[in-house]
């Protein structure tokens, strides 16, 4: 038994030394010096020792220098999309021999910078005596959207044999001046005898203070209240400032589909926020697709298609009127389109209901007309007026494709 805990007691010696022999050393200048010969002609193959000659090279023997950069990484917080800025980092040598700097490669285009504290004279190299300091200023150009990560900078070379690399970085938070809730369309749905109202907001993350100094409506048939927005409705967006809307879109809207640009100018931006507002009013006068048409029943847009324009084409619609404040038949009295040939039509439809009237509305392009077309992107409408006491009309958009 004794014989086997002295073998055992070796072999755990032997196993110790084994283990202590394996441990790394400290790493050397020297062995700091090969690893960047290394590194150098394993990061640029095929390079010619001429493409390499312009980096800083660190003394083999010393003394050497000793790079420091208090804050290698600058938070500037929040800055607008398209501005710019720009940040100085101060370099210090607080070693024994000269500092050799030069300024690599940044992480985009957006982002420049180089010894100095002049933009338009920056220097691409720098030289450093001990115990003395250098500017490196860095600009930077924010992109046309938002970026709540923006992190960008570049590489300082070295003859600091322990730092070798040095990297320094802005970061933050890119946004818009200000933001519209919902952005670019209101949309208050379905309307009858009554106004239609949307609430709405516009906040910024970059201004603590703005006045909103008009919203204007072409039509006049919009109305927006605006009232400062509470510590609450700030935090869900996380604004700084900002104000509550609470859009009307009046009653007396022809029937139909209705479309406009609002205008909201602030006292922070000479350029306006635009929003388009829409609402569908249902009146005495209402729509119903018939079998062969295509109606958007969402936009009100007639689907005409594609047809030959030397034979032309129709297209029919159910109109349901209520005519209880009518002295006389319902009529269409003036026709509005694009194209200008379009033509509309009426006929009766069955007995009518009480005071409801039923009518096919037909909506023709003749034959032999010349080829158009009316897309997504180019429409074209049919507005047909009434003499309706209530003033209803009935408003259409077009698409068609006449070859």
């Amino acid at each position: 038994m004794q014989k086997l805990w002295i073998g055992l007691a070796l072999l755990g010696g032997v196993i110790i030394g084994v283990v202590l022999l394996s441990q790394p050393k400290e790493k050397t200048i020297a062995d700091s010096l090969k690893e960047m010969k290394t590194e150098q002609r394993v990061m640029v193959p095929g390079k010619k020792r001429a493409d390499l000659s312009d980096l800083p090279v660190p003394s083999e023997t010393g003394p050497w220098p000793a790079i420091v950069v208090d804050e290698p990484v600058f938070a500037f917080g929040r800055m607008a999309v398209r501005s710019t800025n720009s940040h100085t980092f101060v370099i210090k040598n607080q070693g024994e021999a000269d500092l050799i700097l030069k300024a690599g490669e940044t992480t985009c285009k957006c982002t420049t910078f180089g010894f100095g504290t002049d933009k338009d004279n920056a220097e691409k190299k720098a030289v450093v005596k001990p115990g003395e300091s250098v500017s490196l200023l860095m600009n930077w150009k924010a992109g046309e959207a938002p970026d709540r990560a923006f992190r960008h900078g570049g590489d300082i070379h070295t003859n600091d044999p322990k730092d070798p690399v040095m990297k320094v970085v802005v970061e933050g938070a890119i946004e818009n001046l200000f933001e519209v809730l919902p952005q670019y369309t209101w949309d208050l749905g379905s309307m009858y005898e009554e106004p239609g109202y949307f609430k709405a907001g516009i906040g910024s993350k970059m201004y603590e203070d703005f006045t909103i100094q008009s919203i204007e409506s072409p039509s006049g048939m919009v109305k927006v209240e605006v009232m400062p927005m509470s510590a609450e409705e700030l935090a869900i967006e996380r604004f700084v400032s900002g104000y509550s809307l609470r859009a009307e879109v009046s009653s007396k809207i022809a029937s139909g589909v209705f479309s406009e640009d609002i205008v909201i100018r602030t006292t922070a931006s000479p350029e306006p926020l635009k929003v388009t507002v829409k609402a569908k009013k249902f009146g005495a006068i209402r729509l119903q697709q018939m079998a062969g048409t295509i109606l958007d029943p969402n936009t009100l847009t007639l689907m005409l298609g594609s047809f030959k324009a030397a034979e032309g084409h129709e297209a029919n619609l159910l109109l349901i009127v209520d005519e209880k404040d009518m002295s006389e038949p319902f009529a269409i009295t003036a026709t509005e389109a694009d194209p200008a040939f379009l033509a509309a039509s009426l006929s009766p439809v069955g007995a009518p209901s009480g005071t409801v009237h039923r009518y096919l509305l037909t909506l023709r392009i003749p034959p032999g007309r010349a080829p158009v077309q009316r897309t997504a992107n180019n429409p074209g409408f049919v507005r047909l007026s009434t003499n309706h006491p209530s003033g209803d009309a009935v408003s259409l958009g077009v698409y068609l494709y006449s070859n």
